[in-house]
């Protein structure tokens, strides 16, 4: 079996639900913005000529709805929504050219202005290491998550990346890891995965074997 972990797909949360209409239109405002002239999108799908069109129609409707003439408010809604689809149309390109470079897709949504939506896999909470009767051993063990993959990591030294080593990558919560020094500081973490998608590390914790 392939345990090896996917890289999350990061996303864009627009929230268009939540806004209102003065909201709307000035975020749109910002996304055009900071989209144009931009060498991350080249091509944006809609064209932000197009987007910024839709805005303007939707901030003409939303001036004439405060008058409260008849029909006014439908017909805001109604500008409203066209400019929800392009929007959420924008976002979806703006997700693939971010995606296209999953280590740089952070920044890259967020030079568009636009909001990226925190990961749904959350960071395991509970994680303890401790030493077993066996020298040179330790148990670890952590909070079980149903269908997930563990993958516990190790390293002596914490501050460089690299350094850390993935020990243990299977079904099972609880663990032993064996083979260490005595006197020797060891510092493990935890990520779980479940559906290909793992998630943060967890909290640090060291050890001094005796």
């Amino acid at each position: 079996m392939n345990n090896k972990a996917k890289v999350q797909k990061v996303l864009v949360a627009l929230g268009l639900s939540k806004l209102t209409v003065p909201q709307l239109i000035a975020n749109t405002r910002l996304y055009v913005q900071n989209m144009t002239g931009n060498v991350n999108f080249p091509t944006p799908t809609p064209t932000l000529a197009a987007v910024s069109a839709q805005q303007a129609k939707l901030e003409a409707a939303y001036t004439l709805s405060q008058t409260r003439v008849k029909g006014a408010v439908s017909d805001m809604h109604t500008e409203q929504k066209a400019l929800h689809i392009l929007l959420k149309s924008l976002a979806t390109y703006v997700e693939a050219i971010a995606n296209a470079t999953p280590e740089q897709a952070v920044g890259i949504i967020e030079s568009s202005g636009m909001p990226v939506k925190k990961p749904s896999v959350h960071a395991p909470k509970t994680f303890t290491v401790k030493t077993t009767a066996t020298p040179g051993e330790v148990e670890l063990n952590t909070k079980a998550v149903k269908k997930a993959i563990y993958t516990y990591a190790m390293t002596t030294d914490p501050n460089t990346a690299s350094s850390w080593v993935d020990i243990i990558v299977n079904n099972d919560v609880k663990n032993t890891h064996g083979g260490l020094s005595s006197g020797t500081r060891y510092y493990f973490r935890v990520a779980t995965t479940v559906k290909g998608i793992q998630s943060p590390w967890s909290s640090v914790i060291n050890i001094i074997m005796p």
